[in-house]
């Protein structure tokens, strides 16, 4: 098996992988880079296009952004390939690619021409084929695939594919935690599974999360003391996920009367997202879908919750009613947060609340590091003094290093590579994995095998008996058994093979035998 990253490596965003194994090509995911824009966004497309004739199916793990932000221009270089994916991430994928289209008219100048159009986007949808979670599903002969819940967001699979050559996880973005929308990651479909190799996130590979209901408690305390006082809070939240989190952690504890009722407004394409999730109701948690079905309320409706129309933001800005503002996106690169980050900032009174990954080149990760009372540029050129009380609260849907060392342990994967972070995480799990495991950190654009030396093999690895040497050769196969080349026959590494029990299995178009 051979695997190449065009995105989304040692990064987080683009993510993009393709596999080759047993004559068929394989994607995983085609996303961009929710900071940049432009080309410099993108996975490598052309790569993708010279590396391969043709794609035999695109997996595609959840509806993020960076997994598919770019899924259009994989659909058009191979607009017979099938899209697998799960209903929700269909959904919700129209959605999220319908709004990258109208932000990219937006900010098309004559430098500037579309990646993309709705009628791309259209024919992506279309092609999409839902596949249930927990069921095996046949592909091929000898192939097969099973999306797994991997409870980062609604819809959100890793990928299992058994294939004539071998069995290969995708993790995708993984959360081994219940959250208030979603149940975790179902860990018992994939735990012994032992993959001949496994692809994991490292995004938060070097830490350790809070608690979660603490810091959900604190969050809604620290609205509620903001609020209080008299100001106003804005929280800037991804659009997908982590938006109807925060409704719901504010509703609950308003619920609990654990703080008070306040208003809250969300806005941007938080609003659309929150409608799909209110159709989608068999995929969302256990615990949640028994209060939808005892309350006979709509899934994010309180008594002063509401959501903002078209054209309001500057009136909402204005009102000095206290309340509390749930925008998109979650790193201030764009949308409804930077209008209400510039509107609130200057104002002592108010705060806004960071909840998520702030990517290294963000506003959002600028703003974390800023001293109170120096200015915050923002990626259209404007910029705005920040007086206001700024804070970060740890509520990412990404699983912890603890998490997915667990995860890793359970699995039992033959080698590994650990993706989707930046330098410092993924170092940090290279050297905890590395102990036990075959590990890689694989860059962008670099052709690997699956069967290459990893470049990180701890000394517990490396006292167990080295990899037999690979031997190509032709046979013959007649109605009384298997021609073999005397010239074969007569190697060492041969008679090592031949010398004790075998078995064997007829797989597809392979005749695999196995020394017991």
């Amino acid at each position: 098996m051979n695997y190449i990253f065009l995105g989304g490596a040692s990064e987080v965003g683009a993510s993009c992988l393709l596999i080759s194994v047993a004559h068929r090509h394989i994607l995983f995911d085609c996303g961009i880079r929710v900071n940049q824009t432009g080309t410099d966004a993108l996975p490598d497309i052309e790569l993708l296009k010279q590396s391969v004739p043709t794609l035999d199916a695109i997996f595609v793990s959840h509806a993020h952004a960076d997994h598919i932000g770019a899924l259009p221009l994989a659909h058009a270089a191979f607009p017979q390939t099938p899209i697998y994916t799960t209903e929700p991430t269909q959904r919700i994928s129209a959605i999220m690619l319908a709004n990258a289209v109208r932000l990219q008219k937006d900010e098309q100048n004559e430098d500037t021409i579309p990646l993309f159009t709705q009628e791309t986007v259209d024919a992506t949808i279309a092609k999409m084929q839902t596949l249930n979670m927990s069921e095996w599903i046949n592909l091929w002969d000898g192939w097969r695939v099973k999306m797994v819940r991997s409870g980062h967001i609604l819809g959100a699979v890793s990928i299992l594919l058994e294939t004539p050559e071998g069995t290969y996880l995708y993790g995708g973005d993984i959360s081994t935690f219940h959250q208030k929308t979603i149940d975790g990651l179902a860990l018992e479909e994939i735990a012994g599974t032992q993959p001949d190799f496994m692809w994991s996130e490292a995004t938060y590979g070097d830490g350790n999360h809070p608690a979660r209901s603490s810091e959900e408690n604190k969050l809604a305390e620290a609205v509620a003391t903001v609020v209080g006082n008299g100001g106003s809070v804005l929280i800037p939240s991804f659009a997908l996920g982590r938006a109807q989190e925060i409704i719901l952690i504010l509703r609950d504890a308003m619920i609990s009367k654990n703080i008070p009722v306040f208003p809250v407004v969300t806005d941007g394409l938080v609003n659309s997202i929150c409608s799909v999730y209110e159709t989608l109701t068999p995929y969302l948690g256990a615990k949640l879908q028994k209060h939808l079905e005892n309350s006979q309320q709509p899934l994010f409706y309180y008594r002063n919750f509401r959501r903002a129309r078209m054209g309001e933001q500057e009136a909402i800005c204005k009102n000095e009613t206290p309340k509390c503002i749930i925008a998109s996106s979650g790193m201030l690169t764009g949308g409804a947060s930077v209008t209400y980050a510039k509107g609130l900032a200057a104002n002592e009174k108010n705060a806004i609340f960071l909840s998520g990954y702030q990517d290294a080149e963000s506003p959002g990760r600028r703003l974390q590091e800023l001293a109170q009372g120096n200015t915050l540029a923002f990626s259209d050129g404007t910029s705005v003094v920040v007086n206001c009380q700024v804070e970060r609260f740890k509520l990412s849907a990404h699983s912890d290093q603890g998490q997915l060392l667990s995860v890793i342990k359970q699995v039992k994967p033959k080698a590994l590579a650990l993706v989707h972070g930046e330098e410092n995480a993924l170092s940090a799990m290279r050297e905890k994995v590395g102990k036990n495991y075959h590990v890689t950190c694989p860059v962008n654009g670099q052709m690997l095998d699956a069967t290459d030396k990893p470049e990180c093999v701890s000394p517990k690895i490396q006292e167990q008996p080295g990899k037999k040497e690979r031997v190509d050769f032709d046979v013959e196969i007649t109605d009384t058994g298997v021609m073999i080349d005397e010239d074969i026959l007569s190697l060492d590494r041969w008679k090592d093979f031949a010398d004790g029990k075998h078995t064997a299995t007829l797989k597809g178009e392979r005749l695999i035998i196995r020394k017991t």
